[in-house]
């Protein structure tokens, strides 16, 4: 073999071991690329943003109190409780009469005004009797006078005569005077015996105590056989109409939220159901210890609501329609609300503005938009910026990472 031959076989040689290096490392570089696991994003659950109703509500406690009480009393003092027609709880209509007082002794006091009064009138029949002869009396002593007169400027009457029938004329005037006057006397005792009798008539109708208005009898502090007085206070206290409202105290940041008119849903203990009511009064002052004001809720009338029972209202202060997550999408970085918005399978930290908020879902009035998928869970498994395999549910309550 030539010396040539030799070297193209050493040529060849060299070759052939290469190529079959290089394949052998081709496949253990295949081998081990097999061996290694192809990393997958993790299945995270999100929720799509929705739109609904939203209500903003503030809670306050407070207690059941009448919306307008009404004492019921008599100024009549003195006088025996005879019969009692209403207790507590009862119903009554205006005019109804609660209790019937001992009315004898203004029955007697009116009979003696009766007797006053047909003695005035007896008077003031003798005092026109006594005028009308006065009048007369006046009348012929003036005749007299003239005549007298007439005779003495003849000078047949001497001046006595002359003054005698001038005395008599100036007395008969002079008992003319009096039978007047005693006429206006007797006319005004007749006046007070008149207004005598319309106060014991007044007194015997106050004897019988009436409901002033329709409502609800709160209480009855009256007692059969017991006598009336006035330091003993109302007789029975109504609630007028049997309208009730709740009286609650709410902290001085809060009470600029409230308006008249806003709606409230009541719990009253004991009730199972709710009675509906409206925001009627706001005061206007605050206490300046508490650091609270008051509110009145006006209630509808319900048979069940008790004065003193405890309630518990929600006032409703915001009713709209607005973007809306649960509550567990958003976290917050220091006062920054911020949702992890889902998109071509990335993690978008996105920083959102919030709204009115309730016991599971927040309303999102600017960062987002509706049907925007969010993180159920957000800010526990994931970041801004990671890859994730979305899995859309409907209850954030299932979980954030399968």
């Amino acid at each position: 073999m030539s010396r040539y031959s030799k070297k193209v076989l050493v040529s060849l040689a060299l070759v052939s071991s290469l190529s079959l290096s290089a394949m052998a490392g081709a496949m253990a570089e295949e081998k081990a690329a097999a061996a290694v696991p192809e990393t997958k994003a993790p299945v995270i659950n999100v929720i799509p943003a929705g739109k609904s109703e939203m209500v903003s509500t503030i809670t306050v406690n407070g207690t059941i109190v009448p919306r307008q009480e009404v004492a019921v009393g008599t100024d009549v003092a003195g006088l025996l409780v005879l019969e009692l027609n209403a207790d507590q709880g009862d119903v009554v209509k205006e005019g109804d009469i609660l209790a019937r007082l001992d009315k004898s002794a203004l029955q007697i006091q009116l009979a003696q005004i009766d007797a006053q009064r047909a003695q005035a009138d007896a008077s003031i029949s003798q005092s026109e009797a006594q005028i009308v002869d006065a009048e007369i009396a006046v009348r012929q002593a003036m005749e007299a006078l003239e005549r007298a007169r007439a005779l003495s400027s003849k000078g047949i009457n001497s001046k006595m005569e002359l003054d005698n029938a001038t005395n008599a004329h100036d007395s008969a005037n002079a008992r003319l005077n009096t039978a007047r006057q005693a006429l206006v006397a007797t006319q005004s005792q007749l006046q007070l015996v008149a207004a005598q009798k319309r106060d014991v008539l007044l007194r015997l109708e106050k004897a019988d105590v009436k409901a002033p208005t329709a409502g609800v009898v709160l209480s009855r502090n009256a007692l059969l056989g017991g006598i009336v007085s006035f330091n003993a206070g109302p007789l029975f206290r109504i609630a007028r109409d049997a309208q009730f409202e709740v009286a609650a105290n709410i902290p001085e940041v809060d009470l600029p939220r409230l308006k008249e008119g806003m709606p409230v849903s009541v719990r009253v203990s004991g009730m199972e159901e709710s009675v509906s009511g409206r925001v009627r009064l706001i005061s206007p002052e605050i206490n300046a210890s508490s650091r609270l004001g008051s509110v009145k809720i006006t209630l509808e009338k319900n048979p069940a609501i008790r004065p003193g029972n405890f309630a518990r209202a929600v006032v409703e202060l915001t009713r709209r329609d607005g973007i809306n997550v649960p509550l567990s999408a958003v976290v917050y970085h220091g006062r920054t609300a911020l949702v992890q918005v889902v998109k071509d399978g990335v993690i978008e930290s996105r920083t959102v503005e919030l709204g009115i908020r309730n016991d599971r879902a927040v309303e999102v009035l600017k960062g987002l938009a509706e049907g925007e998928e969010v993180v159920a869970r957000a800010g526990t498994f994931v970041a801004n910026g990671d890859r994730v395999t979305p899995v859309r549910v409907t209850d954030e309550a299932t979980g954030a990472i399968k």
